[in-house]
């Protein structure tokens, strides 16, 4: 008996399910609790542009009316719990400018169908993000133009202008509006910024975001003693103690004999942080000892007057230049140099191989020409034979008529490191000669050597150069030319072959031909130059100022 009416609970608990499942099933079809779904977020689709984005849907299969409406709002966050900017759409798409969002803001929209006579409004489907690049006016910033105090901004002439907000990274905004002139001009000087502060400046017209840069500016300098033209400098020199920074007051300074910096590190710098305003005439700047280095920062070097052998030479000791020495850094920044017969920079004098060492020999925004008679000197531009060294920069600089090859590490060592000669954003014209290997001659030394986003034209300067460009054996070698632009090497003046590269990696160089010739001296970029966005960043190759 009790096995029966176990049985008989148990059918008619199933009885008593099935009829609760029929009624949820009438009444979600007949009475829906909340509005039917019509969008999938999978068919929200953006594209966005500089100053504005369209978004489009598909429009919904369980529609009854093909005359819908759509709703639209905009806000910063994905909750929506503020509502920047709503739109309305009587098509599955709508298109929202920087009149309606600022650009440079990332956003997120929904969207839904609004209620028609026989179907309730959707849900709402939300887009992923996106935002409105913005237009860019801006020029990137020159290294030059950056100072302690102030700041010099480029951008394209544009009427219209109205103002520059900088906006440091913590502290309150400045604004600086832009006259007519200004604008006309493309070019505006902000003064009474903060030293070593990174800013960012937005250019606008009215409240429309035309460009957007960031920088920043250079550290305060302590300088340890200030000098004015007549003053000696070579006497500063010789008494500057390690560490000592020497600034140089607009004018004209004179070095009428070699000047050795001994076992000690100092920077001559300008004050004005012009190179054109603060001038040296030099004779010949010597690295004496262990522990001996310079940073030169801001000024024009002039070795014509003096006859120059050498800008920048290292040695030993005064009595026996080849003893052994370890070095400090090297740094040529923001200057002009010329007017040197035999190198810019020796450091082959050591005894034997590895007696000098240095770590890094760093030249950047810097100009360097006349150098090493038209191509006819013995010595390269870099001359470091039997030295050790980590890296050799060279970066938004430009060398003309300087030297008959680039660089030369040739004297076989087992260094401590694979030495490291980087160059890149440079422009080279008009160099070669005297058989030389125009770019690197390492022998058998392994070494890592890379041209990137740089433009190479004209050689030889005179004489003839090697048919490679490039010596480089050395086991663990590597060697690459990327987005470059080479053209008018030859072997020879009149009669020679085009100049080969050797092992190393060639990507995405070109050709052009830019017009220049071995004594051209201005390197700008036309206008509509393909090479000013043919960086591996997509901006232009060759050294910056160019481009200005």
């Amino acid at each position: 008996m009790k096995k029966i009416i176990a049985q008989i609970s148990s059918r008619l608990a199933i009885l008593i399910l099935m009829a609760m499942a029929l009624n949820a099933c009438k009444k979600s079809k007949d009475q829906p609790d909340e509005p039917a779904r019509l969008f999938k977020p999978s068919e929200v689709k953006i594209t966005a542009g500089e100053t504005q984005a369209k978004l489009t849907w598909t429009i919904p299969l369980m529609a009854t009316s093909k005359t819908l409406k759509y709703s639209i709002d905009f806000s910063t966050d994905s909750t929506f719990a503020t509502i920047k900017y709503s739109a309305t759409s009587d098509t599955a798409g709508v298109t929202v400018t920087e009149d309606n969002i600022p650009v440079r803001t990332k956003y997120y929209a929904r969207i839904k169908a609004n209620a028609t006579a026989d179907q309730p409004e959707s849900k709402y489907v939300r887009s992923s993000v996106f935002q409105l690049s913005g237009t860019q006016l801006f020029l990137a910033v020159r290294d030059n133009d950056i100072k302690e105090n102030n700041i010099m901004l480029r951008f394209k002439p544009t009427a219209g202008l109205s103002s520059i907000v900088l906006t440091p990274a913590t502290g309150a905004a400045i604004t600086t509006s832009l006259s007519t002139t200004d604008a006309a001009a493309g070019i505006k000087t902000i003064s009474g910024i903060t030293a070593g502060v990174l800013y960012s400046a937005e250019l606008f017209d009215g409240t429309k975001s035309k460009g957007l840069v960031t920088f920043t500016t250079l550290l305060p300098t302590n300088y340890t003693v200030k000098l004015n033209p007549g003053d000696d400098l070579a006497t500063a020199i010789t008494n500057a103690a390690n560490g000592a920074i020497i600034g140089l007051n607009p004018g004209t300074y004179t070095l009428a004999t070699a000047s050795f910096i001994t076992q000690k590190t100092i920077t001559l710098k300008s004050t004005s942080g012009n190179p054109s305003d603060t001038k040296v005439n030099y004779k010949e700047i010597d690295l004496e000892g262990t522990g001996a280095g310079v940073t030169l920062s801001g000024i024009e070097f002039d070795g014509t007057a003096g006859a120059a052998l050498y800008f920048i030479n290292f040695i030993g000791s005064q009595a026996a230049n080849g003893s052994a020495a370890t070095f400090t850094n090297v740094v040529v920044e923001n200057c002009i140099v010329h007017g040197a017969t035999t190198a810019f920079l020796r450091g082959d004098r050591g005894a034997a191989a590895r007696d000098f060492k240095i770590t890094n020999i760093s030249v950047n925004n810097t100009i360097v020409y006349e150098m090493g008679l038209n191509g006819s000197s013995a010595y390269y531009t870099f001359h470091v034979n039997k030295m050790q060294f980590n890296t050799i920069s060279v970066s938004k600089s430009t060398f003309y008529n300087a030297g008959p090859g680039l660089v030369t590490a040739s004297t076989t060592y087992a260094g401590d490191v694979v030495p490291s000669v980087a160059i890149s954003n440079s422009t080279f014209n008009g160099f070669g000669g005297n058989a030389k290997y125009a770019l690197l001659d390492a022998a058998a030394n392994p070494i890592k050597f890379t041209i990137q986003n740089s433009i190479l034209a004209n050689t030889p300067k005179s004489g003839t150069v090697n048919a490679a460009a490039i010596r480089s054996t050395g086991a663990g070698s590597t060697l690459s030319i990327t987005n470059s632009n080479y053209f008018n090497l030859s072997s020879a003046l009149t009669g020679g072959t085009a100049l080969t590269f050797g092992t190393a990696t060639l990507t995405s160089n070109q050709t052009q031909n830019l017009g220049w010739s071995a004594t051209t001296t201005d390197f700008s970029l036309p206008a509509t130059s393909t090479l000013r966005t043919a960086g591996n960043s997509g901006g232009a190759i060759g050294d910056p100022r160019w481009t200005y």
